[in-house]
């Protein structure tokens, strides 16, 4: 499944660590948007992982879950690029 993930962090420590663990998951897009391609056990990972590396009465993170049929519709503009789901993965 493709998730695009968004975030606003009000610590520049714990941005920086939020931006550190996303590119664990997925790639970047834009400074703080994250697009990853990732199983049901992955997403729960991220969503453990992201939920302790925030504080949540200051910080704030969007996941959407992004379907298979809207995957195909999405579009660009500029320097910007649909990020597809690797053919091969390093291990």
């Amino acid at each position: 499944m493709q998730y695009v993930i968004c975030y606003d962090i009000a610590d520049d420590r714990r941005r920086y660590r939020v931006a550190a663990l996303m590119m664990d998951f997925g790639t970047r897009v834009q400074e703080s948007v994250f697009v990853a391609h990732l199983d049901d056990d992955l997403a729960e990972r991220m969503r453990e992982r992201l939920g302790r590396a925030i504080e949540a009465d200051q910080d704030k993170v969007h996941v959407f879950e992004v379907c298979g049929a809207c995957e195909k519709r999405q579009w660009t503009m500029g320097e910007s690029r649909v990020v597809n789901d690797p053919e091969w993965y390093i291990v």
